[in-house]
């Protein structure tokens, strides 16, 4: 329940908070380059409008007891799957998937949000195990609490949205101490199922992973969007080409700039030094979760912090591999900087629960 006074020099680590709040500027800014002049100019104030929402939710999260939310994470997680259910029925496609719901002049990706409310159920599960053996019962709901929504967003179908869920099965593995045998068990059926997945793939996702096994064969085709960011990102070398300077994403030969490629644009106009800026406060901002996660004062609140912070590196690292041709192109943005709505707000209310976790280590009640 709502709480205690946001006493932010004591209770809050300004460091996650701030390594947050300068990516998501790094975001605005660098989505004006990539739009300026295009149709979608304007995207950056939008961006800036729905920071703001995701900073409400961010404060509502750090005063409201993240425990009382796991009591009710059930509920939470079975509100949040209606809409992808709904979409999966009704949904209109937009970008070839029915992934959006539309609010006037705004869309929603309900799938994010779903995202949080599968982190809290999971670390209610952990919450609850009396015993610190994992259990196989356990890891069939963990299994099946993940897969779910996982089943629903491939559906869509969003196979990059669908993966971004599944390090919470893997922090969940290794939360509940799963022994080596296990993690063989698990790689075997994982291979098993993602060879028989790809029958299940549109023809567009197998092009992208033939581009990625084999760059070459088609440049001009489902390779080109590879290409054209290996292409800005040698061509910013160490300190790039300054602010608007580049060609890449000026000329608008790199597409879906200022969404998946986000961070060629800044290789390209900010060079070498601009990525390792990026990734440094990514860096920083995970290894001090980490550092909460170890200071948490219970179980479901180790879990929370831990399954949050794996799902953001997991979108950092293929967003990143994707950039350079070392990851297929799944459409996973990057946090926080990428262009969307869904992805910044609840990417800080995610921030807001990793926050309450500690801030509530001080708390009396």
């Amino acid at each position: 329940m709502i709480g205690g006074t946001l006493q932010t020099g004591r209770r809050l680590d300004l460091v996650v908070l701030g390594s947050a709040l300068c990516l998501a500027a790094l975001g605005v800014l660098f989505v004006a380059s990539a739009t300026t002049g295009t149709r979608f100019q304007g995207l950056a104030a939008r961006q800036a409008i729905w920071i703001a929402v995701g900073l409400g939710a961010m404060v509502a999260a750090i005063l409201f007891d993240y425990r009382m939310l796991l009591k009710f994470s059930f509920a939470i997680y079975c509100a949040c799957l209606l809409p992808l259910v709904y979409l999966l029925a009704f949904g209109a496609r937009i970008a070839n998937v029915r992934s959006w719901i539309r609010f006037g002049q705004f869309q929603f990706q309900p799938a994010e949000l779903a995202k949080i409310a599968t982190a809290l159920l999971v670390a209610y599960l952990f919450e609850n195990e009396d015993d610190a053996r994992l259990h196989l019962s356990t890891v069939f709901k963990l299994g099946a609490i993940v897969g779910l929504p996982v089943l629903l967003v491939f559906l869509q179908p969003d196979m990059g949205l669908a993966l971004t869920f599944l390090p919470l099965i893997f922090v969940g593995l290794f939360f509940g101490g799963l022994p080596a045998r296990g993690w063989i068990a698990i790689f075997l059926v994982v291979a098993v199922i993602a060879g028989a997945g790809w029958f299940m793939l549109k023809d567009y996702q197998k092009a992208r992973i033939g581009t990625f096994l084999n760059p070459d064969a088609d440049v001009l085709g489902s390779g080109y969007q590879v290409r054209q960011s290996k292409i800005a990102v040698g061509s910013g070398g160490f300190s790039g080409k300054g602010f608007r300077g580049g060609t890449q994403s000026q000329l608008r030969f790199l597409p879906v700039q200022h969404t998946d490629f986000i961070l060629a644009v800044i290789a390209e106009e900010w060079g070498f030094l601009g990525v390792i800026l990026v990734l440094a406060l990514f860096a920083t901002l995970f290894l001090r979760a980490l550092k909460l996660a170890q200071t948490a004062r219970d179980r479901g609140g180790v879990f929370l912090v831990l399954g949050l912070t794996g799902m953001m590196f997991f979108s950092v690292v293929i967003n990143a591999s994707m950039m350079i041709g070392l990851a297929p192109t799944t459409g996973i943005p990057l946090p926080f900087v990428s262009y969307g709505g869904s992805s910044v707000a609840t990417t800080f209310l995610a921030i807001g629960l990793i926050l309450g976790v500690q801030y509530r280590r001080f708390a009396n009640a």
